[in-house]
Parts: structure tokens; sequence; C-alpha cells
């Protein structure tokens, strides 16, 4: 979700604490996010225990940097990077060639069903550009995601409202389901979802015949008309154990995490 002020323009080259560099359509928001997912408890859980082999759909994956996290705790691992935002996919690719065997880059939103949809994209926050944008709402998490930072005020609201002015265009979306036989997957050892409020549709469209095969769920969810309960009895009427959490930074935002197992 998150993301500190910054420019929007070509991408840039950013380096990561441990010297790699990578590519994002926005430096500050690059060095934020890597914070923000090395730092994240649930996702260090999601891929506890799994092993060389085992696969991993990570859906929203922005410029790959969850997805080298993943990979960097469990060298073996196939990961499927769902991402439809053009800026953003243009740089998981190069990301992923530099620092990603194992990762596959995929140019689509994973939904409730295939088909085209139009993808609201914010140039100078493009981890929160969404299918259901909610500029308003968008502002507020922003606001004090960044006052629990510690960022100056007067700074960020000088930032926040370019942050969130977007442009729409057509992206291809398929389904959790549809891309199992598409890469020829047979289990999902982890389904990591950071969606912007579309998380709900991911999950409709693994379809009842494909849960079996799934064995974790980690996710972002913002919690709007009670969102984060129903996904969690979802899960938990299917057989996951659930567990759910907010980070620091979040803490007064309606952003939280959800971790489901059941190999737990």
């Amino acid at each position: 979700m998150n993301g500190s002020p910054g420019a929007s323009g070509d991408a840039s080259e950013v380096a990561l604490p441990d010297a790699r560099k990578v590519l994002s359509p926005d430096p500050h928001q690059a060095a934020t996010l890597w914070e923000d997912i090395t730092d994240n408890e649930l996702y260090r859980k999601g891929v506890s225990g799994l092993a060389a082999g085992d696969v991993v759909f990570d859906v929203g994956a922005n410029i790959g940097l969850a997805a080298l996290f993943f990979t960097g705790l469990v060298p073996g691992l196939r990961v499927f990077a769902f991402e439809p935002a053009e800026d953003c996919f243009s740089c998981l690719r190069e990301n992923v060639a530099r620092h990603g065997p194992g990762i596959t880059p995929v140019q689509a939103a994973l939904g409730a069903e295939p088909g085209v949809r139009d993808l609201t994209y914010y140039p100078r926050s493009p981890a929160q550009s969404s299918f259901y944008p909610d500029a308003e709402e968008d502002r507020r998490n922003t606001s004090v995601y960044l006052a629990n930072a510690g960022f100056d005020e007067e700074l960020a609201r000088a930032f926040l409202p370019a942050m969130h002015q977007g442009r729409s265009y057509p992206v291809r979306v398929t389904t959790v389901s549809a891309a199992l036989d598409e890469h020829g997957v047979e289990e999902i050892a982890l389904l990591k979802i950071d969606v912007e409020r579309a998380e709900q549709d991911v999950l409709d469209g693994v379809g009842e015949g494909a849960w079996p095969r799934v064995r974790r769920v980690v996710a972002e969810i913002h919690d709007t008309d009670g969102r984060l309960a129903s996904v969690a009895e979802q899960l938990t009427g299917r057989g996951f154990h659930v567990e759910t959490g907010q980070e620091a930074l979040l803490a007064g935002t309606n952003v939280h995490m959800l971790y489901a197992a059941r190999d737990h």
C-alpha cells in the first residue's frame, strides 16, 4: 500500500540495503516498500518452511520487491509475479532479469473473472494504483502512515494532493484458477495478495475447484464495510487457520494484514 512522497517520471535506479540495484517508477516509494516488506513478519511467516520448487503467486507484485525478498529467504522458490500497471511491470521485468532467478513476471491483474478492466494508476504513488480508486481514503491512510513514520507534516501536506492524481487505462485480468492452468502449476504454497481494495476479487477468482491447491494466503486487506472479518470468515470456513495484524506504521489506518494456512 505505502510509499513516501516522491516525484514521477522515467524509472530510476535505487540501491537496496544489500547493494542490489533495482528500477522503480518512484525511487522514494521503492525504498519505503522494501522496508515495509522486509519488516513484515507475516510475509516472513508466509514462506517459512517452504522449500525449493514450491510456488508463490505474488499478486500485485509492483516492481518485484516482495518476490525478491521471498526468493532471498528461500533459494529455489518459484514465484509468479503478477502486475498489470505498465510502468511497474517494465521495472519488474528488469529487476527480475537482474536479480530474480526463479521469478516469472506476468503482465496481468488477477480478479474474479478474466477480461479487461480499467486500472487507475497513480504515477506518484504507484503502489496505491487500484481498480477501486478512492483518493480520499488513500490520502487519509497515507497521511497517517507518514505521521507514524515521522515525516514533516508540512512536507507531507504539500505532496499528498499530487500523490493521488491518477490516470486510467485498460489492463488484462485473469484469475488464480486460470493462471494455475496457464502456467502448469499444481499447487500454490503461498498466495500473496496486495491489490488495493480488490482482494475479494482475487479470492473469488480462485474458484471452488482450485482452493484445495492453495496452502497459505497472506494478504493486505482494506477493512471497509467489515471486509477483514468477512475474508477471515471465508478462509476459516475453507479450513484455514487465520490470524490478523497491523503494522505499526499503519496504526490508525484501515489497512491490515491477514495470514491463513492449512499447514500450521
